[in-house]
């Protein structure tokens, strides 16, 4: 059996690159679907555009940690990291991890509870409820066009204020991810696109959600 090895720090640059180069084409592609009218197939792409994004942040900051540090660990160590990029819920968490107080606390608890990704698979699939390990075949029928407008918007709304963000920062610092290429995706040409969208999600605010999440402690303890 050939000997375990880690990923180079070629491929970690690559991997973080390829992943929001492809966020934001799947953000342009929801909002394309949204101004067709294709509301289930719109949100679907949003949220992929999310966890796309979230897989560039969570290896831009494994990689920024592995060459300040002590390098890139055990290689063991890193298959588990690397599994957990397959991971849809994984990944759709991490989008809010980093900043978790910023955002809302409904939206969290979405996330974590798994009703993002079952939604989003609503929105491409038809089917049964699952219960448990058992199809619900007394249930309704789950059908795409059970997702609105609104889900959509949403959705699309929340990436493209994260992305918004993150494009404000670099052009006040010249830099916000470690990886230098990330930093050149979000080119000036964007500005307008990403200007464009005219909505916000409300699920993203530093001053709003701070005392919800307070007092949900609070409330837990």
């Amino acid at each position: 059996m050939s000997e375990l090895k880690g990923l180079s720090a070629y491929k970690y640059k690559r991997l973080a690159e390829e992943a929001l180069k492809n966020s934001i084409r799947l953000h342009a592609d929801s909002i394309l679907l949204y101004k067709a009218g294709s509301f289930p197939s719109s949100f679907h792409l949003a949220v992929l555009a999310l966890e796309e994004f979230a897989k560039a942040k969570w290896i831009d900051h494994v990689y920024g940690s592995a060459i300040t540090n002590e390098g890139f660990g055990d290689p063991a160590f890193e298959q588990e990291w690397l599994w957990l990029l397959y991971s849809h819920t994984e990944k759709q968490y991490a989008f809010v991890a980093r900043e978790v107080f910023d955002f809302s606390p409904r939206l969290v608890r979405f996330i974590k509870s798994k009703k993002l990704e079952q939604k989003k698979q609503q929105a491409i699939y038809v089917g049964l409820e699952k219960v448990g390990k058992r199809i619900d075949t007394a249930g309704r029928i789950s059908k795409p066009a059970r997702i609105k407008e609104a889900d959509a918007k949403q959705i699309i709304s929340l990436v493209n204020q994260e992305l918004v963000e993150v494009f404000g920062l670099i052009e006040q610092n010249e830099t916000y991810f470690g990886i230098e290429a990330l930093n050149e995706l979000l080119y000036p040409a964007l500005r307008h696109f990403l200007f464009a969208w005219p909505h916000r999600s409300g699920l993203k605010s530093r001053t709003r959600f701070l005392k919800q999440h307070i007092a949900k402690m609070k409330h837990d303890a």
